[in-house]
């Protein structure tokens, strides 16, 4: 179950963890003197929805992060102007249904009332709708739904799922698509902040102004506040509601072409710093690689595959799923043809688990006393996430092995191995040259191009 969260029964799960944290609270209201009867909303409300979040989180969602940093403060004019044109075609979708008849009116109504009962008190309304409702919400259905969706799917497609989910979590069809639409919102923005900074402040703002709104003007909690600024007149409402469309779709343009120029943040599933410091060089500028000790990751990464891109991908999956980021891990071999291909995907523990680089080439020198045929190949193979998809590209450098090591520079077996059409070990050549040639140098060029198809 948690190889899978999150799924339609994942989330009736979590419905369900609310609805049992809630019930001690609903009996305790109707104990409650009338005078506290807003505080008593408040707390059964708060509480039951930071529980849900723990049992959520200790169930199925233990070793994610949440991210409430703020970056990218220039964007935050913009994102604002955007929430409230979301605001206006939100409520717009509300303006569409029909009105309620029947059961569905007394049903509207009692919300009404609810909403009308918390309103009306201002520091326990306030609290419960423009600070609890969004710091609670955003946690569970962006930081911790979304985020789990986005290793499983596309963005769009997360992000769609996410805003269903937070539509029917109000339980009325009124707020269902209001609430909907907004969570596409909000999910774009988490999506592409990675921080759950913004969706909280915009859910505030929206929370915030309805409440404010129906505290200092005549407006009621049934009316919606583009129809209350309009006077109620359909041809002002549509030109409005135009008008935000036109925002958001400038908005959405404005964004994607930011977020593609952005340096992006790449994990390289690693320890081996030779190897963080060589393909820091060869990546595009854009690229900020980090290592494993930047995201705070522990211990020791499994490699127990069969072959190279068995390793690679085990490794890659150690980092892009639980920490939700875009990863990279690669693996690589020596293959000699004279021991039929070995190394290969033992090449770092040849001479053993905690075997040096001077361990492993003196075991292959042994290996190869007396062989007339010194013919090797490089091979590297990374594996590259970026959100729910995975890639693989491979790198091949053939060459020779020398008879005894040469040269000071490199690491692994670079002191006795030759590439093809040259004369000097990889030991032997400068660091820039050796970065042009490599089968990592080669893996990386392919791995480029995929990158560059993204932005």
């Amino acid at each position: 179950m948690k190889k899978t969260f999150p799924t339609f029964w994942h989330f009736a799960l979590i419905m369900l963890f609310f609805i049992i944290f809630s019930m001690p609270f609903s009996l305790m209201q109707t104990w409650t003197p009338k005078s506290l009867s807003a505080w008593g909303m408040l707390l059964a409300y708060a509480i039951p929805m930071y529980l849900t979040i723990w049992a959520t989180r200790r169930s199925f969602n233990r070793k994610d992060h949440l991210n409430y940093k703020p970056a990218y403060w220039t964007l935050l004019p913009l994102i604002i102007i955007v929430a409230y044109a979301f605001l206006i075609v939100g409520e717009f979708t509300i303006f569409l249904l029909p009105e309620p008849t029947g059961i569905w009116k007394k049903l509207f109504d009692a919300l009404n009332e609810t909403m009308s009962s918390i309103f009306n008190h201002q520091i326990a309304g306030f609290l419960m709708v423009a600070v609890a409702a969004p710091i609670l919400e955003e946690t569970l259905f962006r930081g911790i739904i979304l985020k789990a969706l986005l290793k499983k799917h596309a963005p769009y497609t997360a992000i769609l799922w996410s805003a269903i989910a937070f539509g029917i979590f109000h339980l009325n069809p009124w707020q269902f698509l209001y609430a909907t639409v907004l969570g596409l919102l909000l999910g774009y923005i988490y999506w592409k902040t990675k921080s759950l900074f913004y969706p909280i402040l915009i859910h505030m703002l929206l929370n915030g102004t309805a409440f404010f709104t129906a505290q200092f003007t005549d407006m009621d909690t049934t009316e919606g506040l583009a129809q209350h600024l309009t006077g109620k007149n359909l041809e002002q409402y549509l030109v409005l509601v135009a008008i935000a469309l036109g925002i958001i779709i400038l908005a959405y343009y404005y964004f994607e072409r930011f977020f593609a120029q952005v340096p992006t943040d790449l994990v390289l599933a690693t320890q081996n710093p030779h190897k963080v410091a060589e393909i820091k060089k060869i990546l595009p500028e854009n690229i900020q690689l980090k290592s494993l000790k930047d995201i705070g990751f522990k211990g020791a990464l499994k490699e127990t595959g069969q072959t190279l891109k068995d390793n690679a991908l085990q490794k890659l999956r150690q980092i892009s799923i639980p920490y939700a980021v875009d990863a990279m891990a690669d693996d690589t071999g020596l293959e000699v043809s004279a021991l039929n291909g070995a190394p290969g995907v033992y090449s770092a523990r040849y001479a053993g688990n905690k075997a040096t680089y001077e361990d492993n080439v003196k075991k292959l020198l042994q290996e190869m006393s007396g062989k007339i045929n010194r013919e090797a190949q490089f091979k590297t193979v990374i594996a590259y996430s970026k959100g729910a998809k995975e890639y693989i590209v491979e790198g091949i450098l053939k060459g020779h092995i020398t008879t005894e090591p040469r040269g000071d520079g490199g690491f692994g077996y670079d002191a006795v191995f030759v590439p093809e059409g040259y004369e000097q070990t990889f030991a032997e050549m400068g660091e820039a040259e050796k970065n042009k040639i490599s089968h990592r140098a080669i893996a990386l060029q392919k791995l480029k191009k995929i990158i560059r198809q993204q932005t």
